[in-house]
């Protein structure tokens, strides 16, 4: 997409993984991204939960703001500062229009990517980094996004 970059500089991965901190109700969400992002050819970027010796590189926080978007990444990009990803509670709960099981799913592990340096793709490719949610939901990587991560970590 224009005026994104996608890379290394992009991402919350610091030495080769980023250390997580759970805290938001979507820890089930939370929990497919990262076990979707660890498996097979996506597995370079190690994902560890934060501990008393390590630097928190990414916290999930939730958010209620009613904008529109179903969750956000926010890198902050500075040495040991903490970036987020924050599940969007008005869209993601019931009667919430990305309420159901797929949709969430494909939210979490769309910001996760984020989270590993991806950016928005366009319609054009078949990507879980598509700037909306896909119908039906995309909820795990595409060859695409396989490709991507690989051009980034190796």
């Amino acid at each position: 997409m224009s005026g994104e970059q996608e890379g290394r500089g992009e991402s919350s991965v610091d030495d080769g993984e980023i250390h997580f901190t759970e805290a938001t109700k979507y820890d089930a969400l939370r929990k497919h991204a990262h076990q979707m992002r660890q498996a097979g050819p996506l597995s370079k970027v190690k994902i560890r939960a934060d501990t008393a010796t390590t630097v928190n590189d990414l916290e999930w926080r939730d958010y209620k703001k009613k904008d529109g978007h179903g969750g956000y990444y926010h890198r902050r990009g500075g040495v040991a500062e903490t970036d987020y990803i924050y599940p969007t509670k008005h869209y993601l709960e019931p009667p919430g229009e990305l309420s159901k099981l797929g949709v969430q799913q494909s939210v979490a592990a769309h910001e996760l990517g984020h989270a590993l340096g991806l950016c928005h793709k366009g319609d054009r490719l078949f990507s879980l980094m598509w700037k909306a949610v896909a119908r039906p939901p995309i909820t795990s990587p595409t060859g695409v996004d396989k490709a991507n991560y690989k051009k980034i970590w190796g």
